[in-house]
């Protein structure tokens, strides 16, 4: 009887003489897909071209050219988790338990093959294959959700900061501006008419200062922004379509200098959708500077956008935005919504914009992931809930996270009061 685990994996036997092959076939193809090879060339090249769908390699031990534990070396190094048995004559003992003892063999198995043994033997080595499959699949998804959660976290901490630097910086801010707007007429003034030797040095200086100073109140913009805390309604109906191209009409002259090309693909039966209008225009006028920030000449960028359900019925809008340009081999994806990682390597170039779609797509009760793509380029892959009154669980569990840094933040200030 055959299970679902042992459909779902396939066993590599690699053995120079043909016969033992054509039995192993035989007992074993009704149980298992099983695939074979006579030399340890031809069974590396089957690793190669079905990767980890293959479970177990059994191999022999002795063959012309490369031997059976040189041959799982080299599995283990392109697969970890295959499980490798080795089948050795009784004068290759001594190879075959050291081959176990070092890790490079699950079992090791005697010439002539038992059939029972051997059945036993290899529904074992699928099962143990299975779980370890699994079990890497169950970390990879408690790694996403610690990342989650520590990006949650981080984002709402900076709710923190963000009240601060507004309530302190704001004000400061107004003051220099003040100054440097007056500083020239002052300096007339007080040279008694005469103009500067210098001219160009007042007025460059002027407008460098001016700047950093927008520079700086758009940063704190969108830190409030980006660290907004509250669920935004969802009370205005706009067509994704009309929006992109509404958008894409405020860029398309930085998209032509650079030499960028963009292309819209959406399913025709997606309906208007229920947004908080400002911030959702927002998100996508952030997205676009990001683009344009960080792809080069004859770089492009793809949005994709269809209809999906879960398997409760809710409908949710999948918008993806892919590109292809080109990132360092330091940076990661979970970087991306990091307020002060740098995707372009230039130095205005903070990720508080992509932090603020973060937050943005969260608050509406959606989600957005990003991933690399081989052999360059990034996806963003946003979920929104048609539905307003329905949240993504992790929207759901960064809104609440952010209600309670909201909470402790008030009471910050009511204590310092």
């Amino acid at each position: 009887m055959n299970t679902p685990s042992t459909h779902a994996f396939h066993i590599l036997y690699v053995d120079d003489e043909e016969k033992a092959l054509l039995y192993f076939r035989q007992m074993f193809e009704d149980e298992f897909i099983i695939h074979t090879a006579n030399n340890a060339a031809d069974g590396y090249r089957i690793l190669e071209a079905y990767g980890s769908r293959i479970a177990v390699l059994l191999t022999d031990q002795r063959m012309p050219g490369e031997s059976g534990v040189e041959l799982m070396e080299r599995a283990r190094r392109l697969h970890p988790n295959l499980v490798r048995i080795l089948v050795t004559a009784f004068t290759d003992y001594q190879t075959a338990v050291k081959a176990v003892n070092e890790g490079r063999a699950y079992r090791y198995l005697h010439k002539p093959l038992d059939p029972e043994q051997l059945a036993t033997t290899l529904r074992q080595a699928m099962e143990f294959y299975h779980t370890l499959q699994e079990r890497e699949q169950l970390l990879r998804e408690n790694a996403e959700t610690i990342r989650g959660t520590l990006m949650a976290d981080k984002v709402a901490g900076m709710g923190i900061m963000a009240e601060g630097l507004n309530h302190h910086l704001r004000n400061a801010l107004t003051v220099v501006r003040a100054f440097i707007d007056l500083a020239p007429m002052k300096l007339m003034e007080e040279i008694e008419g005469r103009p500067p030797r210098d001219t160009n040095f007042w007025v460059e200086t002027q407008h460098q200062a001016q700047a950093q100073i927008d520079r700086i109140q758009a940063l704190l913009t969108h830190l409030a922004h980006a660290s907004h805390a509250r669920k935004l309604i969802r009370s205005d109906s706009l067509s994704l379509h009309a929006l992109l191209e509404e958008t894409m009409g405020t860029f398309v002259g930085h998209f032509h200098e650079k030499n960028i090309r963009i292309e819209f693909d959406l399913a025709s039966n997606l309906p208007p959708l229920l947004v908080h209008g400002e911030r959702f225009r927002q998100l996508w006028r952030l997205l676009f500077i990001e683009e344009i920030t960080h792809l080069h000449s004859g770089d492009h960028v793809r949005i994709s956008a269809h209809l999906e359900k879960d398997v409760t019925g809710q409908e949710y809008a999948i918008m993806t935005l892919t590109d292809n340009g080109a990132w360092g081999s330091q940076d990661r994806a979970a970087n991306l919504f990091d307020p002060f990682f740098t995707r372009s390597r230039k130095p205005d170039d903070f990720g508080v914009n992509m932090m603020a779609c973060y937050v943005t797509l969260h608050l509406h009760g959606g989600s957005i992931e990003a991933r690399r793509l081989d052999p360059q380029g990034l996806e963003l892959v946003m979920r929104l809930p048609l539905d307003p009154q329905h949240s993504t669980p992790e929207a759901q569990d960064f809104f609440q996270r952010a209600m309670e840094h909201e909470t402790r933040w008030r009471q910050r200030e009511e204590l310092a009061a």
